[in-house]
């Protein structure tokens, strides 16, 4: 699958394998570790309850839980279109926010440093993939939008795998609410950094001088005039974001039942029954099996990671959500390795997503970004199971 096996980087591959072995290692096996990510789930959980307090504000019962179990059954008290654009738009507020008083950027700056001084890779592609931990795939490319004309191949293909493998802050936070662990989610993320480098120099080693080899690139300042500005503009984002995600969770699900009516229809003659995500989960069963998942549970896995490829993450984390509960649930560990392979934006969708969005801020390179849209699904795909992987490997039995 590589483009030049000959100029593979061996020591960003080294670098980025032990990176995430590390943070592995103080996650899941220190003391610190456990707090911080107890921490995060904790901080996430508050967030939520902040974010359903604007949403009462706003839509009163309809946004409580209880209110609405009392009157509908257990289980039946969240109203999607209500509660999850809530917290997306708060999150994504609160990160505008933080963004213009410098805290995200201290922090972004901070990961690139570390990978930068390790990997040697270059100044552009090491900030975008630093960027990528917490922002989204078409607002990550921003903070280097004055260096896209000039990248290499290679760093265009490390910027998209990096957007393909990781999540935004306010997803991430709506995915905590269906029962998905929060420090599970923030925890793919950063593990995900090193590993997309890895995946995206493995894939398409670097064979073009770089415009900033040597150089530590900057973030750019904030959009915003103020505190007040900052957070309206992120609220703006939140909400634009909140839409598209609804319209393509009713598009993507209607999708999926009328994909599996017509094969029903093409089949029945024969005898047999099968879905569409079943076809996907067999496919996806040796990945699942590769990332330790138990093999009376791999095809389960299999199937939302297919869902993830062929719909979006949103529709995958759903049905894992309800794997989680009720009789015959996965085990919480196999759902933890889910959770990390699910923990990226790489589908087909994202492909003209990517396309799109990075051609509006460097339109001379979107022949070059429609070469390596598809390439980088694939290294995307491949970086989320790595990090699942590497997961599987250190998380306690």
């Amino acid at each position: 699958m590589s483009s030049n096996r000959r100029q593979i980087p061996w020591r960003v591959v080294a670098w980025g394998m032990g990176l995430q072995l590390i943070i592995g290692l103080v996650v899941f096996r220190t003391p610190l570790g456990q707090g911080l990510f107890e921490a995060a789930n904790v901080a996430i959980a508050k967030l939520n309850e902040f974010a359903g307090e604007g949403a009462r504000l706003v839509f009163g019962v309809l946004a409580e839980k209880e209110s609405m179990e009392n009157v509908f059954g257990p289980g039946k008290g969240v109203i999607f279109v209500i509660v999850i654009p809530a917290t997306i738009i708060f999150v994504s507020a609160l990160s505008s926010l933080l963004y213009h008083w410098r805290v995200l950027p201290w922090v972004v700056t901070g990961i690139a440093w570390v990978m930068r001084r390790t990997m040697r890779t270059s100044g552009s592609e090491t900030l975008a993939t630093a960027a990528n931990v917490f922002m989204g795939q078409t607002e990550a490319p921003l903070v280097v939008k004055p260096y896209l004309g000039g990248m290499t191949s290679s760093e265009l293909m490390a910027l998209m795998v990096g957007g393909m493998a990781t999540i935004a802050g306010g997803v991430a936070a709506a995915y905590a609410l269906m029962g998905i662990s929060a420090g599970h989610l923030l925890t793919a993320s950063i593990l995900s950094a090193p590993g997309t480098l890895v995946i995206a120099k493995l894939m398409f080693p670097e064979t073009a001088p770089s415009e900033t080899a040597d150089e530590r690139c900057a973030l750019p300042k904030s959009r915003s005039t103020n505190s007040i500005d900052a957070l309206c503009q992120g609220a703006s984002d939140g909400m634009r974001l909140s839409i598209n995600v609804i319209a393509m969770l009713i598009a993507f699900i209607a999708v999926v039942h009328l994909a599996n009516a017509i094969l029903a229809w093409v089949i029945s003659p024969m005898g047999w029954s099968v879905t569409i995500q079943e076809v996907v989960g067999w496919l996806n069963v040796p990945f699942a099996w590769l990332m330790s998942v138990p093999p009376e549970e791999c095809v389960r896995v299999g199937s939302v990671l297919g869902e993830r490829v062929v719909f979006n993450e949103f529709v995958a984390y759903l049905d894992l959500s309800n794997m989680m509960a009720g009789e015959g649930a996965l085990s919480p560990r196999t759902s933890a390795i889910a959770t990390y392979a699910l923990c990226g934006f790489a589908n087909f969708a994202s492909v003209a997503i990517q396309i799109g969005g990075i051609s509006t801020l460097v339109p001379e390179r979107r022949a070059d970004l429609a070469k390596l849209g598809l390439r980088a699904m694939v290294g995307g795909l491949l970086a989320c199971y790595l990090t699942a992987t590497v997961a599987g490997l250190l998380m306690p039995s």
